[in-house]
């Protein structure tokens, strides 16, 4: 991995809008943001701009995560993209409790970090140190976001 920049802060402070400027800056951004409406996720494929529900709080999926439940097959199938990708600027949003468990991005993000690319990431506070260290990023740049008064 060339460089890892992870984007933090609490529960609904801005951290995917940080990170969505940021890919909207970059040249062809690779990766997927986490778009939160309504009562549901949705992944946005920056490079397609495809967007695909992803989690939701009633019980469409079988697989669940505290009170959401997400389709796993849409994890499998952006993981393999994700995967696939040799260099460049890649973003996931979010990394955290369900990649800790070795779900949601994980299998992705293992591979990532051994590639030329450049990373970033979103996480939330309480998961940080050990996203940082589950998958290695102990040179990561940290960017602390704050909730808008």
């Amino acid at each position: 991995m060339n460089c890892c920049r992870i984007i933090t802060g609490e529960r609904g402070e801005g951290k995917t809008t940080a990170l969505y400027h940021l890919a909207s800056s970059i040249s062809s951004p690779k990766g997927f943001i986490s778009l939160h409406e309504d009562d549901a996720y949705y992944l946005l494929n920056l490079s397609t701009g495809d967007r695909n529900l992803l989690m939701t709080s009633s019980s469409l999926y079988p697989d669940r995560i505290g009170r959401w439940s997400y389709d796993k097959k849409l994890f499998e199938k952006a993981c393999s993209m994700l995967s696939a990708i040799d260099s460049g600027d890649v973003f996931i949003d979010e990394v955290g409790r369900l990649e800790l468990s070795g779900k949601g991005f994980a299998p992705a993000l293992k591979v990532l970090v051994e590639k030329p690319v450049s990373l970033y990431l979103s996480v939330r506070k309480p998961f940080l140190a050990d996203v940082i260290t589950a998958f290695s990023l102990q040179n990561a740049v940290i960017e602390e976001v704050e909730a808008s008064l």
